[in-house]
């Protein structure tokens, strides 16, 4: 299979019609679920896509340092190359790795910092990103002047940013619209939420806001818990 029809055949693109043409530059989008069930395969996915159709990614993580996050990177992309059998596999490894870059930051690093560190990188190499990725962040110490403080970051720098959120271990709690904690603090600021539901043999894909709709449409999207890729319900990778 040529790049071309990889994108066009990508899983990402059922999510993109879900969420009325993807997440848009200037919003916020968060991916939750328990410790360890997929948010940061999903993430990377995620950004693999937008890579291959030449976008430059930021992948920015609290916790793992930047060479686990590259493993991530090269895992998920064997997968991809190995199910959808892509031609020219480390050609185009070769060409879109240029368009991602991944710092890592200590837990208790101030906004302020990071947004500076962001705008030396930028100056420094021409590399201004399309996506940003947020990983790790202790969402149970995060403030709404903090995610403000992001969405308006999102705003100027008209980039898409996604986050990944650690669900309650034990009994979550859920707002009346199906948003659960510590998430649904920050609903408002979130133009899409999706939660990871792990089931008996896939991870569940659901989608609990989609910008401004009031008819939530049902993802038709799963995790395979075995490639840690996205896929189609309809179809098994």
């Amino acid at each position: 299979m040529l790049k071309d029809e990889l994108i066009k055949r990508s899983p990402v693109r059922v999510l993109e019609e879900s969420i009325h043409g993807g997440l848009g530059p200037g919003n916020l989008g968060v991916i939750t679920a328990r410790k360890g069930i997929g948010k940061t395969a999903c993430l990377a996915h995620l950004a693999i896509d937008k890579m291959m159709q030449g976008h430059n990614v930021l992948h920015i993580s609290f916790t793992d340092d930047p060479h686990h996050v590259e493993n991530w990177y090269h895992q998920l992309f064997d997968e991809l190359t190995r199910h959808y059998q892509l031609e020219n596999a480390y050609d185009v490894f070769d060409e879109i790795k240029h368009h991602r870059l991944i710092i890592n930051f200590k837990t208790e690093t101030t906004f302020d910092h990071i947004r500076k560190m962001i705008s030396e990188i930028e100056g420094g190499s021409d590399f201004n990103p399309d996506i940003i990725i947020v990983d790790g962040r202790d969402f149970e110490n995060l403030s709404l002047e903090i995610i403000s403080g992001w969405k308006e970051f999102a705003k100027n720098q008209n980039a898409a940013i996604w986050f990944a959120a650690v669900l309650h271990r034990e009994n979550p709690q859920f707002n009346e619209r199906g948003i659960p904690t510590p998430v649904n603090h920050f609903e408002n600021l979130f133009s899409v939420i999706i939660m990871l539901e792990p089931m008996h043999d896939f991870i569940d894909m659901k989608l609990l806001k989609d910008h401004d709709s009031q008819d939530i449409e049902k993802l038709r999207l799963k995790l395979d818990p075995h490639t840690m890729l996205i896929s189609n319900h309809r179809v098994s990778i």
